[in-house]
């Protein structure tokens, strides 16, 4: 498995944050945890919710647990969730009505972060179902509810520009 590593110049560039600070930075923060399997709504408050989420990350990843954003903090939460993709395709299967597991719970995590409201559970059910289906008819896309490659590769390209 290949090791993939953040510069410190990068991670400098990245302000502490903690509670009751708000802004971009800490929508950046948000949708980070979303990521790696927090459910936060990603409004650039870094209140209470946030700090439990990044205690948790702490904790998850053996670092200091003091719900500040550090770092470290940054660095592993970077190192964690903008790894290159060894198989794009093991990452970003076929998905359907019926699924479970870290593929639907990263899907509905994605779907969250552009516009839906779902419960992130890691089941393919109705609601994600009708979810995926009004997001394939809004972006013109064959609106089957099966999530293949042309709607990851929309979705991840949707994700991008409304966190830009």
């Amino acid at each position: 498995m290949q090791t993939f590593s953040i510069s410190s110049a990068t991670v400098k560039s990245l302000p502490i944050l903690r509670l009751g600070q708000t802004g971009d930075d800490v929508t950046y923060l948000q949708n980070r945890l979303n990521i790696v399997g927090s459910n936060l709504r990603m409004d650039g408050i870094f209140g209470s919710d946030t700090e439990i989420a990044v205690k948790r990350f702490q904790r998850d990843n053996e670092l200091i647990i003091d719900g500040i954003v550090g770092s470290q903090t940054w660095r592993t939460l970077l190192e964690i969730t903008t790894a290159p993709l060894d198989n794009p395709d093991d990452d970003f299967p076929i998905l359907k009505v019926g699924n479970t597991g870290k593929s639907v719970f990263e899907l509905q995590t994605r779907l969250n972060n552009i516009e839906a409201n779902l419960v992130v559970d890691g089941v393919f059910g109705l609601k994600t179902l009708e979810a995926v289906q009004q997001f394939q008819r809004k972006y013109g896309l064959v609106a089957d509810g099966i999530v293949e490659s042309n709607t990851w590769k929309e979705i991840l390209n949707q994700e991008f520009l409304y966190m830009d």
